[in-house]
This record gives C-alpha cells, sequence and structure tokens, in this order.
C-alpha cells in the first residue's frame, strides 16, 4: 500500500487535533470606550476577521473582499536617504488558497526585521486586545484601538500586529502613545512544516461606528473593513481599497511619516507613523 506523504499526515493531524479551549470573555473590556458585548456584533463581522469554521472559509473570504480586502496598488514613499523597513514582496490582500487546505486571503502586510526588533505603536491608542493564540497562526497578537481625534482620520481605527515573539507587557486598556514599543518581532503561529520567517503581520481595520468587541479570542470593529494598511498613512480619501484601486498610478505612491532612531519624528506635527523607525 503505498504511504501517505508527510503534508497530508500534517494536514490530518491538524483536522484531528482537539478544539482549542473556550476562550474567555474579555473582562478587562468591559467600561472601555466603544466596547459592547461579543454578541451584539453581526455574526458576518466575525468571518470576516477570519473566525470561521472550514464550513464557512468561501463565505468567509467573499465578506473579507467585500470588506477591503483587495488589491490596492498603494506602495510606501519614504526619503531616499533613509533606510526604511518595507512591506514584503508579497504585499496587500494576496491570495493564499494555494498555500492553505481552503479559501484564503492576507488580511495585512508583512514587514521582516530581525528577531526581538522593537514593534512601535504608529498612532496613540487603547489597548484592546492581547492574545496568545496557541495553535493559530497568527501567533501572538496585540491590538490597538485609535480615536479619530487621535489619528486625523474621518473614522475608527484598529491596528493589529502578530507574530509577536513573546506577550507583550502591555494590558487591555493601557493608553499608548505614538512610537511606544508594543511588542517585539518575532515569527510565532507558525504551523505544521512551515516555519515563518521573523516578521510583523501589520493589519488595520476602520469603521464609522465606535462600538468593538472582544470575545476572548478576536477583537471586531462593528460594521468594520479592512484597509491596505499603506492606506492609513494618505492625508485624504479614498480609503476604502475599491476606490484605492482605481486611483490613477501617480497616486499609488503614498508618503509615510515615520520616527527616526533618534526619537524624532518625521514630519513633527505627525499623528500616524510606520511601526519601525527609519535610520
Amino acid at each position: 500500500m503505498k504511504s501517505a506523504s508527510l503534508p497530508a499526515l500534517v494536514f490530518c493531524l491538524f483536522l484531528l487535533a482537539p478544539p482549542p479551549a473556550k476562550a474567555e470573555p474579555c473582562a478587562a473590556c468591559a467600561g472601555l470606550d466603544g466596547f459592547v458585548p461579543p454578541d451584539t456584533i453581526d455574526a458576518d463581522l466575525y468571518l470576516m476577521v477570519g473566525k470561521a469554521k472550514r464550513s464557512d472559509k468561501v463565505r468567509s473570504v467573499e465578506i473579507q473582499e467585500a470588506r477591503g480586502v483587495v488589491k490596492t496598488g498603494l506602495k510606501p514613499a519614504f526619503p531616499g536617504e533613509l533606510s526604511c523597513p518595507g512591506i514584503d514582496t508579497e504585499g496587500w490582500a494576496i491570495n493564499y488558497t494555494g498555500k492553505r487546505p481552503w479559501p484564503a486571503r492576507h488580511k495585512g502586510v508583512d514587514i521582516p526585521q530581525p528577531r526581538g526588533t522593537p514593534i512601535r505603536a504608529i498612532a496613540d491608542g487603547t489597548v484592546i486586545a492581547v492574545f496568545e493564540n496557541d495553535g493559530n497562526r497568527k501567533g501572538i497578537e496585540i491590538a490597538l484601538r485609535h480615536t479619530p481625534e487621535q489619528t486625523g482620520l474621518p473614522f475608527w481605527t484598529y491596528s493589529q500586529y502578530t507574530h509577536l515573539t513573546e506577550m507583550p507587557a502591555l494590558a487591555i486598556g493601557d493608553a499608548v502613545r505614538m512610537g511606544a514599543e508594543i511588542g517585539k518581532t518575532g515569527n510565532s503561529g507558525k504551523m505544521g512544516r512551515n516555519i515563518r520567517r521573523d516578521a510583523l503581520h501589520f493589519a488595520v481595520l476602520f469603521s464609522e461606528a465606535p462600538s468593538w468587541s472582544n470575545d476572548g479570542r478576536v477583537f471586531v470593529p462593528a460594521d468594520g473593513f479592512f484597509m491596505d494598511p499603506v492606506a492609513f498613512y494618505r492625508t485624504e480619501g479614498p480609503y476604502v481599497s475599491a476606490e484605492l484601486a482605481q486611483l490613477p498610478s501617480s497616486d499609488k505612491s503614498v508618503p509615510v511619516a515615520y520616527l527616526k532612531t533618534d526619537g524624532t519624528v518625521v514630519p513633527a506635527d505627525a499623528r500616524r507613523i510606520w511601526p519601525y523607525p527609519c535610520k
């Protein structure tokens, strides 16, 4: 009898593995600005952020694409005389179906950096999620909520940082200033035979509604959408991915504010910066 291949055995073991323990409700979230109970958030939004059974994967991708996970062609622009950590060549909204046993999209961008490199908060905000994500591809994760007053954008935004090398020192409810260290770069979340390089998975979501929730496993903005993370740095709209995709090529390069290694913010009045300093 022909023996099964190693990838097939790994996949079978993944399917047979016991489900993770049920997540505990986020008691620390109660009383935070905008927090609402998890069961008040539309079920489709949980599929949007990837909380889906295998039978829901096709529907999950459909919702993600309808809510912003489509290519835009945007590129971050930094001063030529500086060395700024850039996005992996795979970019934003990559179709990962060929890398998974089900339909999947890459709902962020990867920024490779050496293990242990500090990750910086991209704007003033509040910690709304810290997850270990044991057995999950995301690995160790932290998420911040940013108000319109904190970013200068006309909606609430949520920044997500995953694959951290260790659990952050920050706790849910902590106020964070732009440029503060919120975690360290790593490759947590590796699955099966795949060994992920050290990199930050960086994602941004937004909503015109201030409400959000955290069910102990994922955070979800009410009526939320995914945003190309590069669009977060635009000084004016559009921000919706489908509209960004229609922009002329001359508008695809987005100047990005940044932190220098000496702590200087450029430009000085910026309220949104890149998650790594430039040298």
